[in-house]
């Protein structure tokens, strides 16, 4: 693996290892960029607090921490500061207007949740989703890779889809497929629900990016230093990317995210 773009650290509170165990490991597994990408916080109303997200508060230890890795270790590996963020409208323009306070050079996508993680009843996309969930997270998906301030999709098919109707659901993810693909956007095969027999990666949704010729690339999704560029996984991943017939890609152009 060559660059490996979705790494986490313990500040959103459901990962471990130190950052710097992260490079160490990123260096040992022959990986010539890291990015991390943690949970990125957002400015909530009313003093809500995200339970799986890193707290606003804790953004600029982040960056700091980075960047003195990047300079303890730039004879070894290139590392960049990104977010991993959902896309919610309500609260876009003012979480771009925090993060430009902060050196981050890039954004992935990784929609949790629909309607916003900050409702009472929220549910996220990993809890059962019949069609107007999956309609509502499409529409979601779309409109946010069309803002161009993401560099790619995070696990796309994380959505449980619940209804029966499986031509309902190829027809609306190639919603999402097209939209990549006409903007360029890499769409990620991701290592841990593959590691962790998760409802992703679902064949049923990359057997139409197979089909349709959009860009995948292989998203470790690490939430702890052994999981950055794992040789065991990543053979995997490459075993049923090369089943599916996908057009994987090693690296990502990094879209400038805070224009």
């Amino acid at each position: 693996m060559l660059a490996c773009y979705h790494t986490h650290t313990e500040r959103c509170n459901h990962a471990s290892g130190t950052d710097e165990e992260y490079v160490k490991a990123a260096i040992a597994e022959g990986v010539k960029l890291l990015g991390f990408s943690d949970h990125a916080p957002m400015p909530y109303r009313d003093g809500y607090v995200c339970f799986y997200k890193m707290k606003p508060a804790a953004l600029a230890g982040y960056c700091s921490s980075i960047i003195s890795l990047r300079e303890k270790y730039a004879d070894k590996i290139d590392i960049k500061i990104g977010l991993e963020s959902e896309y919610y409208p309500s609260l876009f323009e003012d979480s771009l207007k925090f993060w430009r306070r902060y050196p981050i050079d890039y954004l992935i996508l990784g929609q949790h949740f629909v309607d916003g993680d900050m409702l009472p009843d929220a549910k996220s996309i990993f809890h059962p989703s019949d069609e107007n969930k999956l309609a509502s997270y499409v529409e979601r998906v779309t409109t946010a890779i069309k803002t161009r301030r993401f560099s790619y999709l995070a696990h796309p098919d994380a959505i449980k889809f619940s209804g029966e109707d499986l031509d309902f659901y190829r027809e609306q993810m190639r919603k999402i497929i097209k939209t990549a693909k006409s903007l360029d956007l890499p769409l990620e095969f991701n290592l841990l629900g593959m590691t962790e027999h998760r409802c992703y990666p679902n064949p049923i949704f990359w057997k139409e990016v197979s089909d349709m010729g959009a860009n995948v690339i292989l998203g470790c999704d690490a939430h702890s230093p052994t999981r950055v560029a794992n040789k065991d996984e990543l053979k995997e991943a490459l075993r049923m990317a090369d089943s599916l017939s996908l057009n994987v890609i090693e690296e990502v152009k990094l879209l400038n995210p805070l224009f």
